[in-house]
């Protein structure tokens, strides 16, 4: 069988101690401070601030796409060259 001297043993596995976890960070490992003032719990229901969105009829589609549609003059890519308003004459 292939024998290794000690010191390349040593080398080889001396990397390996690295995969090894440490201790735990001391407050997981220590046990509870009883002189620690602790808010104590109190309840809270699960529908707190939810927002309630009751049913309602539908309307009118294209009413509602006019009332969101950018108005006239009110920025949008109008001024922009190519992007609607007057057409690019180019070569200025």
């Amino acid at each position: 069988m292939f024998k290794l001297p000690r010191p390349a043993a040593l080398a080889a596995v001396l990397p390996l101690a690295a995969c090894v976890p440490a201790g735990g960070p001391e407050r997981l490992v220590m046990p509870a401070d009883p002189t620690v003032a602790v808010r104590s719990p109190r309840y809270s229901s699960v529908t707190a601030g939810v927002k309630r969105f009751d049913v309602v009829d539908p309307k009118d589609w294209r009413e509602l796409n006019r009332r969101v549609a950018p108005k006239p003059g009110a920025g949008g890519m109008e001024g922009m060259p190519g992007m609607g308003g007057k057409p690019d004459a180019g070569g200025r």
